[in-house]
């Protein structure tokens, strides 16, 4: 991470999805984007909008869940930020960051924001509170592998925000199966056993490896978390999806056993230690798990219902096509699909035991009964 001189130089970005970038700053102020014109103050920071309606929600976001950032996290500095809600996320006035990246944080050095920056719709609470992480955390952290970071927001988002913890740790979920080429996906439903009384039926279980991404080498692995937030993105101009996955798993499980001051410790005693960056084992230690063991069975046991159901929402397309290939065979013996779906209660099983029935996924049916009379595509099946 490099940091902006008093002289024309770098402005660094911090984007929910694709971390930190170095943009160059124009000598012309001419060329900055203008601020929002409706203004709101709060004892946090200055929240700009397009209009008042929106400024007041991001600024009663703000007051809300900057002091919950600092009371969360050790080693969080005391300070105000200003937000600027755009139609169109841009630090310039013709450079307008792609509609994938949600929020990203403007810092003059390291460890000194100058704004974020957020899209006018969305899940604001979780990006906000994501982008207060990076603005808000101090030089104590240093020693946090980069891309850990990124992770931290998430878990203090979901944290903050308990009406998206389900949507953030199903999707990264998903994103951090490119590190386990995949996970399985368990389909229960009551087959009618034609060779016997019509009452009797036998339960099927379909599995099938859900893979949403390409596979990453475990070496890519271990290079991204022995590298330092100020080398992240002199490694990855643009971080993928997948790392933002695997960030939020490890922190997650740092968090669930050790909390965030076990997780502060981690960074303390690296510096007393001399360490740039925290050790991997120490990590690795601290999540109670080991590279060598992230198999697609792990992670399929990391998946809860709340996490099963929002990830068949995000790839709806891909699980409905699996439940039309398991269960259209039996189409004919039904007088109409919705009845056959009511009496072979097609159901997701996870590893604990616990079941997800598909017809209380609405969106996930929707997308079931678009495709059903399309030629369902070929699909890997373990």
């Amino acid at each position: 991470m490099d940091t902006l001189n008093p002289n024309p130089r770098f402005l660094t970005l911090r984007r929910l999805r694709c971390g930190v970038l170095l943009v160059l700053l124009s000598t012309s102020a001419a060329c900055l984007a203008p601020p929002p014109p409706i203004v709101v103050d709060t004892p946090y920071g200055a929240v700009h909008a397009e209009s008042k309606a929106k400024a007041t929600e991001i600024a009663g976001l703000l007051k809300q869940l900057a002091p919950q950032v600092r009371d969360l996290l050790p080693g969080s500095q005391e300070k105000a930020i200003d937000i600027w809600v755009q139609n169109r996320l841009q630090v310039y006035r013709f450079n307008t960051r792609p509609e994938s990246v949600r929020g990203f944080t403007l810092l003059s050095d390291e460890f000194h924001a100058k704004r974020i920056h957020l899209q006018d719709s969305g899940q604001s609470p979780w990006y906000l509170s994501h982008e207060l992480v990076h603005a808000l955390i101090g030089p104590s952290w240093r020693p946090l592998p980069g891309i850990l970071e990124e992770g931290l927001g998430d878990v203090v988002a979901e944290i903050l925000n308990p009406e998206y913890a389900n949507h953030i740790r199903g999707h990264r979920l998903l994103n951090a199966s490119a590190f386990t080429d995949g996970f399985f996906l368990r389909l229960s439903y009551r087959e009618p056993d034609s060779g016997k009384n019509s009452r009797e039926w036998n339960r099927i279980v379909q599995t099938q490896r859900m893979r949403t991404a390409e596979p990453i080498e475990r070496a890519t692995l271990k290079r991204l978390f022995e590298t330092s937030r100020t080398r992240l993105h002199d490694d990855w101009d643009e971080i993928p999806e997948s790392f933002y996955g695997i960030s939020w798993l490890v922190t997650s499980r740092i968090v669930e056993r050790r909390g965030f001051r076990g997780m502060h410790e981690l960074c303390l005693r690296a510096t007393r230690e001399g360490h740039a960056v925290v050790p991997l084992d120490w990590l690795l230690e601290a999540a109670e798990m080991d590279f060598d063991e992230l198999t697609a069975d792990f992670l399929t046991a990391c998946f809860g219902p709340g996490e099963i159901r929002a990830a068949a929402s995000l790839q709806s397309e891909l699980v409905s096509r699996f439940a039309i290939r398991s269960m259209k065979p039996y189409r004919d013996a039904f007088r109409t699909r919705r009845s056959m779906f009511w009496m072979m209660r097609p159901t997701l099983v996870l590893t604990d035991g616990s079941e997800v029935r598909l017809r209380s996924l609405p969106h996930l049916m929707n997308e079931i009964w678009r495709h059903w009379n399309a030629t369902a595509a070929p699909a890997s099946t373990d």
